[in-house]
């Protein structure tokens, strides 16, 4: 070519910026866009100013992302989400239980006139943005008892922690019949930007107030929900609560009745006045035993799915999930979550969904409407678009404890979500099998073998075939080595249990599941009498502050990780045939010598064993 035409050939620094918008959007890995601002000035500028908030958005679009004003913010939040998109496949957790010391249980909920049994643990958190800190706000309910913990972390370091108890026998409750039932934070108006959030706290003996979380006011009543005789419908139990926290609005179900309230008329001169607030009435309540013409036994489970839409889950019924509408004139029973005939006609018994979870869709092309993930009391996960006529969309399971019904669920966006076990302290990963936008392998050097070690499934499936034995990515056609393509194959993803430590709590069930936001790296779990941390291994911070004061402590322990599949449901039980491995962690430095081979490998590197590697040397190209 003439040096003249050389000179005009298009480069890619002087393509027009709308044109490399676009090819950053193409981007899957950290390491490409970062070779990329390494390739001229021109495109270093550019990609410190949009480039690394285009990846985040391309490559983890369906996640609740906050509000980022500081272009290079998002290059340290572009690490922190590829960092936690390769812990969670790579089962890479650290596990804590907190717990009141002995010596601050006074009566040990078990002298006279106490509860003998512990308090089942019900928490939530959030996330919520100040200055130039993240601060993470935990609150749960234990027995009577409200417990907050702050802290407030730059990135990985932890900076200040803050702890409050706010004694259930102080404000006249007692153990037992006046337990905390549920719990859930208010996250934005009336509480604006910067200012305290409040905690909406139900109990068993019908009570539901909105508390302060301010440092000087925790625990103080904001506002005091409660019909009035004027209704008919009676406040005896909370059973749950959700909020809405576009509209203000508060959803509250008992065994049988479902109360709608307004948070919106809140005022913040109350946080600072010591006289009790007058009881709420309702917007509307309904009692849906008498407004229901298929029976059932009490209701588990209430979620708001928009301003105007509620999602009941019913135990002991035909028709377990009812969905309700909010109306001038009321709440109205619009409708009945449909039912797979299959189901029906195998097992005409009553059914009961114990937990329900709406899912936000919009990420997805033609995505919206009522979107509704359901824990059933056969041991399957359904989810279930309301605008489809099609009963169920997808159906989720456990292909280990292929009955075992789960009791609370979160999510990540459309990656994966979470269940707890109802029986056990177990917790079940399930992804949710939609397009991903990052593999973290992608990121890894490219080799023919296949990914290790192999997963051995519950069920006795083909390992996935791949006749292309091709060493390198040809990225010009379209073609991907062994190695890269394999590693994106639901087969070599599985699901998979993580089994806290065994002997400290087999008997508890996990009764609640919380997470700080979609970015956090850590999930909470409530057990009885303890809660448990899960943080993924990227997001560790330093372990206590100096004159913290913590109210609880803080233990460290070893759980269990079992794979299970794809999570596809098995219809017959007679095809889940073999045990997997259980694999315990061990954080002694008996890995194999190879770096490469250790990143290469599926698992972390506590979960590795030493026969992974047998007999076998990866051909890293």
């Amino acid at each position: 070519m003439p040096p003249s035409r050389a000179l005009d050939a298009p480069r890619l620094d002087t393509l027009p910026t709308d044109i490399l918008f676009i090819v950053l959007s193409y981007l899957d890995t950290a390491r490409s866009v970062a070779c990329l601002a390494a390739a001229c000035k021109g495109l270093h500028l550019l990609i410190s100013a949009k480039g690394w908030r285009i990846f985040v958005k391309s490559c983890f679009n369906s996640l609740t992302l906050p509000a980022i004003k500081n272009d290079r913010d998002w290059v340290a939040f572009a690490r922190a989400l590829t960092a936690q998109s390769r812990d969670w496949d790579r089962q890479a957790f650290v596990f804590h239980s907190l717990s009141p010391p002995e010596t601050q249980r006074p009566g040990a909920r078990g002298g006279p006139a106490t509860q003998s049994i512990p308090g089942n643990v019900i928490v939530d958190a959030r996330l919520q943005r100040r200055g130039r800190f993240d601060e993470e706000l935990v609150v749960w309910g234990s027995g009577e008892d409200v417990i907050a913990r702050i802290q407030r972390r730059d990135q990985t370091t932890l900076v200040s922690e803050r702890w409050h108890w706010s004694k259930g026998s102080e404000a006249g409750f007692f153990a037992g019949k006046d337990d905390t039932t549920a719990i859930s934070i208010v996250k934005s108006y009336p509480f604006g930007d910067g200012q305290d959030s409040g905690v909406v706290v139900g109990r068993a003996n019908g009570d539901l107030r909105l508390l302060s979380t301010g440092d000087a006011s925790f625990g103080r009543t904001l506002m005091h929900f409660r019909p009035s005789s004027s209704f008919f419908a009676r406040q005896h139990e909370i059973r749950a609560i959700d909020i809405d926290h576009g509209s203000s609005s508060l959803v509250a179900s008992t065994r049988e009745s479902v109360s709608l309230y307004s948070i919106q008329n809140y005022d913040s001169i109350s946080s600072n006045n010591t006289i009790e607030p007058p009881y709420i009435d309702p917007i509307a309540s309904i009692s849906l035993k008498g407004a229901s013409q298929s029976s059932f036994d009490f209701i588990r489970s209430t979620k708001m799915l928009n301003q105007e839409t509620i999602a009941v889950a019913l135990s002991g019924s035909f028709d377990p999930i009812r969905i309700l509408t909010a109306t001038p004139t009321g709440l109205e029973v619009s409708m009945s979550a449909r039912i797979p005939s299959q189901y029906s006609s195998l097992d005409p018994s009553p059914r009961t969904v114990r937990a329900l979870l709406p899912i936000d869709v919009r990420s997805v092309a033609s995505g919206g409407g009522n979107v509704l993930l359901s824990s059933w009391d056969d041991g399957t996960i359904r989810l279930q678009d309301l605008r489809a006529p099609s009963p169920v969309d997808r159906i989720y399971q456990d292909n280990f404890e292929i009955s075992a019904p789960t009791s609370a669920l979160i999510s990540y966006g459309l990656e994966r979500f979470v269940a707890g076990s109802a029986y056990a302290p177990v917790l079940k990963v399930f992804d949710f099998r939609w397009a991903r936008g990052y593999y973290h392998t992608d990121s890894l050097p490219c080799t023919n073998d296949s990914p290790y070690p192999t997963p051995r499934p519950p069920t006795i499936v083909c390992k996935p075939a791949y006749p292309d034995n091709r060493p390198f990515c040809d990225h010009t056609l379209g073609h991907l080595c062994r190695w890269h393509a394999l590693s994106r194959n639901d087969f070599y993803r599985p699901n998979y249990n993580i089994y806290l430590p065994f002997r400290t709590y087999a008997s508890s069930p996990i009764y609640s599941l919380a997470k700080p936001s979609d970015v956090s790296p850590t999930i909470y779990a409530g057990l009885s009498s303890l809660l448990a941390e899960f943080t993924l291994r990227s997001g560790m911070h330093s372990a206590s502050i100096p004159n913290a004061n913590p109210l609880y402590s803080r233990h460290g322990g070893k759980v269990s990780i079992l794979e299970t599949g794809d999570g596809s449901i098995i219809s017959d039980i007679t095809k889940s045939q073999r045990v997997p491995h259980l694999r315990r962690q061990s954080f002694r430095n008996n890995e194999h010598g190879s770096v490469i081979t250790r990143r290469h490998h599926r698992l972390d590197e506590p979960l590795q064993w030493r026969y992974d590697w047998q007999g076998f040397e990866p051909s890293v190209p």
